[in-house]
């Protein structure tokens, strides 16, 4: 938090989401029909809060990647662990810090933009602050995962790993998602098999997506929602204990 650097990322942020509140200030038309400006509110406050979480892995991969090198290199990890703080306590507490500060930063996003829709149409859009702290669980895999891999590959690497598994599953569980109509018009045909490893990989599009339905207030398809979150809570420990453990076999 001492770089100015992250400041400056924050504040260009916030007025990325500034621009949008012209879009509740203008009148629609759809099919010939005029569109109310709840409906859009609504609509686009949806959408932008999509655009948020999913930017969020980047944010998360570029801070997470060099956290132990960069206390390597300036002797912050010397400094710390010849005091009486083990390893464990260094690994876990550097990894909690990144999360808690993207999820801040998601926080504070998605907090000027219920703001936003709060100022211009009156409305208060239930659930969409408990959707943001649902979606920091992906950022706390995302940061889990670079600071793993950040153990034993180039920390360019590692970021682009990470955003390759995010990729990865907002494809795949995006598409699944999209196709559900069909998937169910085509059951009977026995065309509704899913590939193992598309079920057992992270869910973290599905996550973001069961968020998003606190939002919609809309029935969550296609799997269980305590699956999804199991699913990404088990690799988040599962890669945390990994971090551990590779740690501890490094020499400092």
């Amino acid at each position: 938090m001492r770089q100015k650097s992250f400041y400056l990322l924050l504040a260009v942020a916030v007025a990325f989401v500034l621009l949008i509140r012209s879009c509740y200030q203008a009148d629609y038309t759809v099919a010939g029909r005029p569109v109310d400006q709840m409906t859009l509110a609504w609509h686009a406050s949806l959408i932008v809060f999509h655009v948020i979480a999913a930017a969020m892995f980047l944010m998360t991969a570029l801070l997470s990647m060099g956290l132990f090198s960069r206390d390597r290199e300036d002797g912050s990890m010397v400094m710390l662990l010849c005091r009486p703080v083990d390893r464990w306590q260094y690994v876990l507490g550097r990894i909690v810090g990144i999360w808690l500060l993207s999820t801040a930063f998601m926080l504070i996003l998605h907090l000027t933009l219920f703001l936003i829709v709060l100022a211009n149409t009156g409305m208060m859009i239930p659930g969409y602050l408990s959707a943001s702290l649902l979606c920091a669980v992906n950022l706390l895999f995302a940061t889990v995962l670079t600071c793993f891999l950040a153990l034993f590959l180039p920390n360019i690497m590692a970021a682009a790993f990470t955003l390759g598994v995010v990729g990865i599953s907002f494809l795949s569980d995006g598409t699944f998602q999209a196709m559900q109509s069909a998937l169910l018009r085509h059951m009977v045909a026995g065309e509704s098999q899913v590939a193992l490893w598309r079920i057992l990989f992270p869910k973290v599009y599905m996550l973001q997506h069961y968020a998003s339905t606190w939002i919609t207030t809309s029935a969550f398809d296609g799997m269980p929602p305590i699956y999804v979150v199991a699913n990404i809570v088990f690799y988040t420990g599962a890669l945390a204990a990994a971090a551990l453990w590779r740690f501890y076999r490094s020499e400092i």
